[in-house]
């Protein structure tokens, strides 16, 4: 009997680091990195407070007085989203390709559109007690949770991880684990309506080429067998006969 060999499959998530060509691994947080999580989260939080650093309730008190949110921001918010919403509804309907190509980077551009209007909020509430603590816990688990693929930890520790030299490594990882714990995958970008439809009029215009292309070669061989035929048929031209 043949021996059985038993692959045991990772099902731990990974990304490839684009500069060392790596793949790295995320493992799941354990009771301890929360715990550490929380308590530098805790930390950071006392600090930013003592220093001056305005929390998210104060920054909004802040934005609602100098008029940049309010009714007129929701009011235009909800109006970028829903234009948002009707173009992903024509784009999943349409089937023509030029259409659909049309339709593709009028659905992108709205996107960013309301992407920008978002940031008058999102930006000031970066700057806030509450999201520089949430990073600083982001930090931690990212420090804990990255690994080689034996499973030993890239970073010894939290301080190991503030010390990267590879700053772009240190942001890509901190990147794919904020996504992990909100249950994103890594390519959510490219599921995105108009990047599907993107995707699909690339590859229908690929197909077009190509049997364009065969088209082409048929065409060409079918003028060269018949020119062949004609050189055969046409009489010879020789001295006539004596009578």
């Amino acid at each position: 009997m043949a021996d059985q060999v038993n692959e045991t499959v990772d099902t731990r998530r990974s990304f490839l680091d684009p500069v060392s060509q790596k793949t790295f691994y995320i493992a799941p947080p354990n009771a301890e990195n929360i715990r550490g999580a929380d308590w530098q989260y805790s930390k950071v939080y006392t600090k930013s407070l003592v220093e001056g650093i305005t929390t998210s309730a104060e920054m909004m008190d802040i934005l609602l007085r100098r008029g940049i949110v309010g009714p007129e921001f929701e009011q235009r918010q909800k109006e970028l989203t829903d234009e948002l919403a009707t173009k992903i509804a024509i784009l999943r309907t349409t089937n023509d390709i030029e259409v659909k190509q049309k339709i593709a980077l009028e659905v992108a551009a709205a996107r960013d559109e309301l992407f920008s209007w978002n940031q008058r909020l999102n930006g000031p509430m970066s700057n806030t007690c509450e999201q520089m603590s949430d990073d600083a816990r982001l930090e931690f688990l990212t420090s804990c949770m990255i690994q080689d693929k034996d499973g030993k930890r890239v970073w010894s520790d939290h301080a190991d991880f503030l010390k990267e030299k590879n700053q772009g490594f240190a942001m890509r990882a901190r990147f794919e684990v904020m996504l992990y714990l909100q249950g994103l995958e890594s390519d959510f970008l490219e599921k995105t309506p108009e990047a599907q439809a993107m995707r699909e009029i690339e590859l229908e215009v690929r197909e077009k080429a190509r049997m364009a292309l065969e088209e082409m070669a048929k065409t060409e061989k079918e003028d060269q067998a018949l020119d062949i035929e004609l050189k055969v048929d046409k009489p010879k031209r020789g001295k006539k006969s004596a009578e």
